[in-house]
Protein backbone atom coordinates (compact mmCIF):
# COMPACT_ATOMS: atom_id res chain seq x y z
CA UNK A 1 0.00 0.00 0.00
CA UNK A 2 0.90 3.39 -0.94
CA UNK A 3 1.03 5.78 2.28
CA UNK A 4 3.84 8.82 2.65
CA UNK A 5 4.05 11.51 -0.63
CA UNK A 6 6.28 14.07 -0.12
CA UNK A 7 5.56 16.92 -1.87
CA UNK A 8 9.02 18.71 -3.52
CA UNK A 9 6.92 21.94 -3.31
CA UNK A 10 8.23 22.31 0.25
CA UNK A 11 11.49 21.15 -0.63
CA UNK A 12 14.84 23.41 -0.31
CA UNK A 13 15.03 24.22 -4.02
CA UNK A 14 18.79 24.71 -3.35
CA UNK A 15 19.10 21.83 -1.87
CA UNK A 16 16.66 19.61 -3.86
CA UNK A 17 19.05 17.17 -5.36
CA UNK A 18 20.20 16.08 -1.86
CA UNK A 19 16.45 16.27 -0.25
CA UNK A 20 15.27 13.38 -3.21
CA UNK A 21 18.47 10.96 -2.22
CA UNK A 22 17.43 11.33 1.51
CA UNK A 23 13.80 10.64 0.84
CA UNK A 24 14.74 7.53 -1.52
CA UNK A 25 17.24 6.41 0.70
CA UNK A 26 14.07 6.36 3.36
CA UNK A 27 11.72 4.74 1.11
CA UNK A 28 8.82 7.10 0.47
CA UNK A 29 6.06 5.83 -1.90
CA UNK A 30 6.10 8.73 -4.36
CA UNK A 31 7.21 12.02 -5.16
CA UNK A 32 4.60 14.53 -5.08
CA UNK A 33 5.06 16.80 -7.91
CA UNK A 34 2.89 19.59 -8.18
CA UNK A 35 2.92 21.48 -11.75
CA UNK A 36 0.73 24.97 -11.64
CA UNK A 37 0.41 27.36 -14.99
CA UNK A 38 -0.82 30.74 -13.13
CA UNK A 39 -4.12 30.07 -14.61
CA UNK A 40 -6.28 27.26 -13.06
CA UNK A 41 -4.18 28.45 -9.89
CA UNK A 42 -2.74 31.82 -9.21
CA UNK A 43 0.81 30.28 -8.65
CA UNK A 44 3.71 28.36 -10.72
CA UNK A 45 5.73 25.50 -10.12
CA UNK A 46 7.79 23.14 -11.70
CA UNK A 47 8.92 23.75 -15.52
CA UNK A 48 9.80 21.08 -17.26
CA UNK A 49 13.19 21.65 -18.09
CA UNK A 50 13.38 21.21 -13.93
CA UNK A 51 11.32 18.52 -13.82
CA UNK A 52 13.22 16.56 -16.42
CA UNK A 53 16.45 17.22 -14.17
CA UNK A 54 14.30 15.35 -10.81
CA UNK A 55 13.26 12.35 -12.58
CA UNK A 56 16.55 12.02 -14.10
CA UNK A 57 17.98 11.61 -10.59
CA UNK A 58 14.88 9.97 -8.22
CA UNK A 59 14.46 6.50 -8.10
CA UNK A 60 11.28 6.58 -6.49
CA UNK A 61 7.55 7.05 -8.54
CA UNK A 62 6.72 10.43 -9.80
CA UNK A 63 3.16 11.47 -8.99
CA UNK A 64 2.36 14.75 -11.58
CA UNK A 65 -0.65 16.37 -9.84
CA UNK A 66 -1.21 18.76 -13.26
CA UNK A 67 -3.29 22.26 -12.02
CA UNK A 68 -3.14 23.35 -15.23
CA UNK A 69 -6.07 23.98 -17.93
CA UNK A 70 -6.17 22.42 -20.76
CA UNK A 71 -4.21 18.43 -19.21
CA UNK A 72 -4.86 17.36 -22.41
CA UNK A 73 -2.13 19.04 -24.30
CA UNK A 74 0.74 17.67 -22.09
CA UNK A 75 0.06 14.42 -21.82
CA UNK A 76 2.92 13.33 -24.38
CA UNK A 77 5.44 15.82 -22.43
CA UNK A 78 5.38 14.22 -19.19
CA UNK A 79 5.10 10.56 -20.77
CA UNK A 80 8.39 11.25 -21.98
CA UNK A 81 9.87 12.57 -18.96
CA UNK A 82 9.12 9.28 -17.12
CA UNK A 83 6.17 10.43 -14.63
CA UNK A 84 4.32 7.47 -13.52
CA UNK A 85 0.88 8.99 -12.50
CA UNK A 86 -0.48 11.84 -14.39
CA UNK A 87 -2.76 13.59 -12.20
CA UNK A 88 -5.48 15.74 -13.45
CA UNK A 89 -7.91 18.39 -12.16
CA UNK A 90 -11.74 17.12 -13.14
CA UNK A 91 -12.49 21.16 -12.82
CA UNK A 92 -10.06 21.62 -15.71
CA UNK A 93 -10.83 18.76 -18.06
CA UNK A 94 -13.50 18.97 -20.66
CA UNK A 95 -12.89 15.19 -21.87
CA UNK A 96 -11.74 12.54 -18.41
CA UNK A 97 -12.85 9.44 -19.59
CA UNK A 98 -11.06 10.45 -23.58
CA UNK A 99 -7.78 11.82 -21.55
CA UNK A 100 -7.86 8.77 -18.48
CA UNK A 101 -7.80 6.20 -21.84
CA UNK A 102 -5.00 8.48 -23.63
CA UNK A 103 -2.98 8.85 -20.48
CA UNK A 104 -2.79 4.64 -19.85
CA UNK A 105 -1.95 4.42 -23.63
CA UNK A 106 0.84 6.28 -22.87
CA UNK A 107 2.04 4.17 -20.48
CA UNK A 108 1.40 6.13 -17.21
CA UNK A 109 -1.30 5.92 -14.69
CA UNK A 110 -4.53 8.16 -14.49
CA UNK A 111 -5.76 9.78 -11.87
CA UNK A 112 -7.81 12.80 -10.93
CA UNK A 113 -7.76 15.91 -8.17
CA UNK A 114 -10.53 16.94 -6.80
CA UNK A 115 -11.21 20.70 -5.23
CA UNK A 116 -12.78 21.30 -2.17
CA UNK A 117 -15.83 22.63 -2.99
CA UNK A 118 -16.63 20.07 -6.13
CA UNK A 119 -18.76 17.10 -5.29
CA UNK A 120 -17.61 13.29 -4.44
CA UNK A 121 -20.58 12.11 -6.60
CA UNK A 122 -18.89 13.51 -10.14
CA UNK A 123 -16.90 10.99 -10.01
CA UNK A 124 -19.12 7.96 -9.75
CA UNK A 125 -18.71 7.38 -13.52
CA UNK A 126 -15.32 8.09 -13.68
CA UNK A 127 -14.01 5.56 -10.58
CA UNK A 128 -12.82 2.68 -13.42
CA UNK A 129 -10.59 4.54 -15.49
CA UNK A 130 -8.63 5.47 -12.55
CA UNK A 131 -5.94 4.12 -10.49
CA UNK A 132 -6.07 6.96 -7.91
CA UNK A 133 -8.08 9.99 -6.50
CA UNK A 134 -6.55 13.04 -4.85
CA UNK A 135 -8.66 14.96 -2.50
CA UNK A 136 -7.94 18.31 -1.98
CA UNK A 137 -8.10 19.34 1.53
CA UNK A 138 -7.16 22.67 0.92
CA UNK A 139 -7.88 25.33 -2.11
CA UNK A 140 -4.97 24.40 -4.66
CA UNK A 141 -2.45 26.68 -5.52
CA UNK A 142 -0.11 27.38 -2.41
CA UNK A 143 1.21 25.30 -0.02
CA UNK A 144 0.44 26.08 3.90
CA UNK A 145 -2.49 26.16 4.12
CA UNK A 146 -5.06 25.14 7.23
CA UNK A 147 -7.18 21.68 6.80
CA UNK A 148 -10.41 21.42 5.58
CA UNK A 149 -12.16 19.12 8.55
CA UNK A 150 -15.00 18.33 6.40
CA UNK A 151 -12.27 16.49 4.21
CA UNK A 152 -12.65 13.51 6.64
CA UNK A 153 -16.36 12.80 5.30
CA UNK A 154 -15.76 13.49 1.52
CA UNK A 155 -12.82 10.56 2.23
CA UNK A 156 -15.44 8.06 3.81
CA UNK A 157 -17.88 9.04 0.71
CA UNK A 158 -15.09 7.97 -1.69
CA UNK A 159 -14.19 5.02 -0.21
CA UNK A 160 -17.76 3.43 0.16
CA UNK A 161 -18.40 4.51 -3.54
CA UNK A 162 -14.88 2.95 -4.69
CA UNK A 163 -15.46 -0.03 -2.70
CA UNK A 164 -15.68 -3.03 -5.82
CA UNK A 165 -12.04 -1.14 -6.89
CA UNK A 166 -8.98 -1.07 -6.41
CA UNK A 167 -8.42 2.81 -5.92
CA UNK A 168 -6.01 4.67 -4.10
CA UNK A 169 -7.51 7.78 -2.43
CA UNK A 170 -4.31 10.62 -1.24
CA UNK A 171 -5.04 13.30 0.72
CA UNK A 172 -2.88 16.39 0.07
CA UNK A 173 -2.84 19.81 1.70
CA UNK A 174 -2.63 21.27 5.47
CA UNK A 175 -1.83 17.66 6.47
CA UNK A 176 0.23 16.89 9.91
CA UNK A 177 1.09 14.22 11.78
CA UNK A 178 -2.20 13.39 13.69
CA UNK A 179 -4.16 15.04 10.53
CA UNK A 180 -2.46 11.80 9.27
CA UNK A 181 -3.72 9.34 10.90
CA UNK A 182 -7.31 10.47 10.99
CA UNK A 183 -7.14 10.34 7.19
CA UNK A 184 -6.26 6.75 7.22
CA UNK A 185 -8.59 5.61 9.66
CA UNK A 186 -11.14 7.71 7.58
CA UNK A 187 -10.41 5.74 4.52
CA UNK A 188 -7.53 7.33 2.75
CA UNK A 189 -4.05 5.16 1.45
CA UNK A 190 -2.14 8.49 0.90
CA UNK A 191 -0.90 11.60 2.67
CA UNK A 192 0.80 14.26 1.09
CA UNK A 193 3.47 15.43 3.47
CA UNK A 194 4.29 19.18 3.13
CA UNK A 195 5.67 21.83 5.73
CA UNK A 196 3.93 20.50 8.61
CA UNK A 197 5.02 17.58 8.34
CA UNK A 198 7.97 16.25 6.25
CA UNK A 199 9.90 19.27 5.53
CA UNK A 200 9.24 21.37 8.90
CA UNK A 201 12.21 23.38 9.75
CA UNK A 202 13.23 22.75 13.15
CA UNK A 203 14.59 19.02 12.20
CA UNK A 204 15.78 17.02 9.70
CA UNK A 205 14.09 15.91 6.37
CA UNK A 206 15.22 11.99 7.99
CA UNK A 207 13.66 12.68 11.56
CA UNK A 208 10.25 14.15 10.29
CA UNK A 209 9.34 11.32 7.52
CA UNK A 210 10.00 9.16 10.99
CA UNK A 211 7.91 10.61 12.75
CA UNK A 212 5.45 11.14 10.26
CA UNK A 213 5.64 7.58 9.23
CA UNK A 214 5.29 6.49 12.60
CA UNK A 215 1.79 8.61 12.97
CA UNK A 216 0.33 6.66 10.02
CA UNK A 217 2.29 2.79 11.10
CA UNK A 218 -1.17 1.09 12.77
CA UNK A 219 -3.02 1.77 9.63
CA UNK A 220 -0.19 0.62 7.32
CA UNK A 221 -0.13 -2.82 9.19
CA UNK A 222 -3.97 -3.04 9.34
CA UNK A 223 -4.90 -2.66 5.82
Amino acid sequence: MYHIAPTMLCADLFQMRESMDVLDKLGIDWFHIDVMDGNFVPNFAFGTDFLRQMTAVGKSPFYLHLMAVRPEDYMDLYAEIGVGYYCFHYEAAKNPFRLCRQIRALGMKPAIALNPATPISALQDLIPYLEAVTLMSVEPGFSGQSFMDFTYRRIKELREMAKEYKLLIEVDGGVDNDIAKKCMDAGCDVVVGGYFTIFQKKKSIEDNYNAFQMAVKECRTGR
